[in-house]
């Protein structure tokens, strides 16, 4: 088991709707590895599931310099095979990114 973490970076070419960016955008973890966001941009940043669904992980967005509760992705039972799980910035709905969730090795 171990944790990961997503960096939330100011997009190097920011637009209104885009000011930060995830990266790496699309992770990879193993059943049982934990992730967390760092947030290094300037601003707030909300990691979810979806924006209509902002509390789905965590109750408060990230704030400048922060880093967010573990999130532990993988179910009960490892999975038999691969899964990806899509999320979104909830302030930022054109952020995405997504954590690919493999069977433990």
């Amino acid at each position: 088991m171990s944790t990961q973490t997503i960096e939330i970076v100011t997009n190097p070419i920011p637009t209104t709707g885009q000011p930060g960016a995830f990266t790496p955008q699309a992770a990879v973890c193993c059943a049982y590895d934990t992730i967390t966001w760092h947030n290094a941009d300037s601003q707030a940043h909300w990691p979810a599931p979806d924006a209509a669904t902002p509390t789905g992980w965590f109750q408060y967005q990230i704030p400048p310099g922060g880093t967010s509760d573990t999130l532990a992705p993988g179910p009960n039972n490892p999975p038999a095979n691969p899964y990806t799980l899509n999320y979104v910035c909830v302030n930022h709905p054109e952020e995405t990114g997504t954590i690919t969730v493999n069977k433990q090795p």
